[in-house]
């Protein structure tokens, strides 16, 4: 037997696995921004994650340079680094009713930063941040490896 270490790693993915299954739980598709980078189409549609499903998601005109500029990662110690972990989208009930999805407009996204504990933004985040037109939050958990039966979590923003 062995013993895992707890390192701050595994509190970061731990807080990214809270945000996923909270996303599933009321009706946000997300994707993260190494994703957006790797497959953003010259037409604007990106593929979320939802649940089992993957939803084809038209970006809005009036947001989808602000997609590209803020997904393109930056050079952080010989390694690529994107600023915010996701990018987030409400579905509407013709999701869940089984019809094609309708973004109505760039109100329904959000920027996520993922944070456990009482780690903050960098700088460069917090002035990114300030340049969006898309509204940006901080999905914090109180500290994943307290009991995993109660889980606290706040979004911020």
């Amino acid at each position: 037997m062995t013993r895992l270490e707890i390192t701050p790693e595994l509190r970061g993915d731990l807080g990214e696995l809270y945000f996923k299954h909270l996303c599933m739980q009321r009706g946000y598709a997300f994707i993260k921004l190494e994703a957006i980078y790797n497959t953003l189409t010259p037409q604007g549609r990106l593929i979320f994650k939802y649940q089992f499903y993957r939803v084809n998601i038209q970006i809005p005109d009036s947001i989808v340079d602000e997609v590209r500029r803020v997904c393109r990662p930056t050079d952080l110690n010989a390694s690529d680094a994107f600023v915010f972990d996701f990018l987030t989208c409400k579905l509407g009930k013709e999701f869940m009713l089984g019809n094609e999805v309708n973004i109505r407009g760039a109100s329904t996204f959000s920027w996520v930063e993922v944070k456990s504990g009482a780690s903050k933004l960098s700088k460069h985040q917090e002035e990114i941040a300030r340049t969006c037109k898309i509204k940006f939050n901080v999905f914090r958990v109180k500290d994943v490896m307290d009991s995993p039966d109660n889980i606290w979590i706040k979004w911020e923003g």
